[in-house]
């Protein structure tokens, strides 16, 4: 049997399969990496959540990068990674889909919004700091474009972000334990395009690990996983996509 109708007999046969997706499954949509050595943090210096809340100067420069990414994403397409995932996700009720990924390229294929958690956050939505009420993201651009005060949050006023998790920013509690929980309940995680480097989403494969699951792992490069992991396939994920879709 070639392993990718064993891969999809197992997703077949799994009562409940988690996705986990990284920055792999994107980049192969032109967006590149943000921690690569050529990517977007290497170029800019990170701007601290303290230096946001402390700093207009700050919060505007946040807010002009965050159009320089809006622009980029709105001309992104999903790819076969991204089909493959719906799909997948679209087979089962239970089926659920974890990513680390703020460019919103899973909601362009249809996937539904209630069946994922995104970790980091979207960087094509705004929310407020204080009451959490999403924003007009546009209102933001329009501000510093105009050279304009920033908004405030049209309920209580507050100081409104970018809704992604920003470097010394705490990640959302109740989407961390959602993770966690689904991770440790599921029969077959498939991690796509993560190189489960950055924490607290690459230990996810380990909880479903320690509770019973298999684990299935898509990356150009080696994880640190692999050796615990059910399968393993190294390969450019377009490739490895298009044979799973033909036996999905």
């Amino acid at each position: 049997m070639n392993v990718f109708k064993q891969i999809a007999q197992l997703i077949n046969q799994s009562e409940q399969t988690v996705i986990l997706t990284g920055a792999g499954i994107s980049t192969e949509s032109g967006l590149p990496d943000f921690r690569s050595d050529d990517g977007f943090w290497t170029k800019n210096k990170p701007i601290q959540f303290s230096e946001f809340i402390a700093s207009e100067e700050k919060r505007r420069l946040s807010w002009k990068r965050n159009i320089e990414l809006h622009s980029l994403l709105e001309g992104l397409n999903p790819n076969l990674g991204h089909e493959c995932v719906k799909k997948i996700i679209d087979s089962k009720q239970e089926n659920f889909l974890i990513t680390q990924n703020i460019d919103g390229l899973h909601q362009k294929t249809g996937t539904p919004i209630n069946k994922t958690i995104e970790i980091h956050g979207n960087a094509t939505e705004a929310s407020c700091l204080d009451c959490g009420t999403k924003q007009e993201i546009l209102h933001f651009h329009a501000a510093i474009k105009n050279k304009t005060q920033l908004p405030r949050c049209s309920s209580c006023s507050g100081i409104v972000k970018v809704a992604t998790i920003s470097f010394g920013q705490s990640m959302i509690d109740a989407d961390m334990a959602k993770a966690s929980k689904l991770s440790m309940e599921c029969s077959l995680m498939i991690v796509i395009g993560s190189s489960l480097k950055v924490m607290p989403a690459g230990k996810l494969p380990g909880l479903a690990i320690e509770a019973g699951a298999k684990v299935i792992i898509f990356n150009r490069e080696k994880t640190r996983y692999d050796s615990k992991a059910e399968i393993v396939v190294n390969d450019e994920l377009k490739t490895i996509c298009s044979k799973l879709l033909l036996e999905l």
